[in-house]
């Protein structure tokens, strides 16, 4: 008769990150709960929320709060091992690309929250530090939890080297992508604008320069710092461009649409370029 193998255990520090992380959601879930259900929290303007666009944009992106509460418990508990691999990634380097921008501009989007006039918005002022502030507190503790769960899932990236290969043609293009799309931030971050807005296109043009130069040393050097930039860079240039296009879209106005696209394209090149050089492994877990 075999004995039972008992489950690993979660260490107290995994389960610490896993909950914090998810406290930090819930203030934004509370605003989105009040405002798809009709309530005025935090509102200036209720009216605001009777558009049926409005409340499809709640509904989405209370949605993507969820999908992070779900995640901190996938990267915490010995299920979350057991998810498709293509299910766990895609959500959490979109999630990247989301939240890494906010957590490096924080210093921009406080000085722009206590120095702007944001009386004519249709918001209360502490929603915005609510908001921006529970975004940059889930970025670093999402993230922490998503680096523990990948450094015991795949241990071969971190230990392996760089599969023998090239980057090829999509490569070239994800890298065209990039500088093209730092260059347009860059642009962008010289024009008028608050220091938030301005902070965040510097943001993704670094970030999408080092994914560049990242992807185009790969095979240079150690892979799991490139990777990481990649997977940083291009993220970024991918969420945001997502974001952008949605949110032009429920704004009925759609500047720079070309730009958002060709940088979601890009980020998509970049970041299947990197993974066609990850380390092979006999067996994955």
């Amino acid at each position: 008769m075999t004995a039972a193998v008992a489950a690993p255990k979660i260490s107290s520090a995994r389960l610490i990150v896993c909950y914090a992380a998810i406290l930090g959601t819930l203030p934004y879930l509370i605003l989105k709960a009040s405002w798809v259900t009709g309530g005025g929290l935090g509102l200036r303007d209720p009216s605001l929320m009777n558009s049926d666009l409005v409340l499809f944009a709640n509904l989405v992106t209370g949605g993507m709060d969820v999908v992070a509460v779900i995640l901190a418990l996938a990267f915490t508990y010995s299920w979350g091992r057991r998810i498709p691999a293509p299910l766990v990634l895609f959500p959490i380097w979109i999630g990247t690309g989301l939240l890494v921008p906010i957590v490096l501009d924080l210093p921009g989007i406080v000085a722009h929250l206590t120095t702007a006039r944001l009386t004519e918005m249709p918001l209360e002022n502490w929603v915005w530090a609510v908001v921006y502030g529970g975004f940059a507190w889930q970025g670093i503790l999402l993230l922490t939890a998503f680096v523990l769960y990948a450094r015991d899932r795949w241990w071969f990236v971190v230990t392996g080297t760089v599969k023998p290969g090239t980057i090829g043609v999509p490569g070239v293009l994800g890298i065209v992508a990039a500088l093209v799309c730092a260059t347009a931030h860059s642009i962008w971050a010289l024009g008028p604008g608050g220091v938030a807005t301005r902070g965040q296109d510097v943001v993704l043009a670094v970030l999408a320069v080092l994914a560049a130069i990242a992807l185009a040393t790969v095979s240079r050097g150690r892979f799991w710092p490139r990777l990481v930039l990649v997977w940083t860079g291009a993220g970024a240039m991918a969420g945001t461009g997502v974001w952008g296009l949605f949110s032009a879209l429920t704004m009925g106005s759609m500047p720079h649409a070309a730009v958002l696209a060709g940088q979601v394209i890009g980020g998509v090149l970049l970041m299947t370029s990197v993974l066609r050089r990850l380390p092979p492994v006999e067996q994955t877990t």
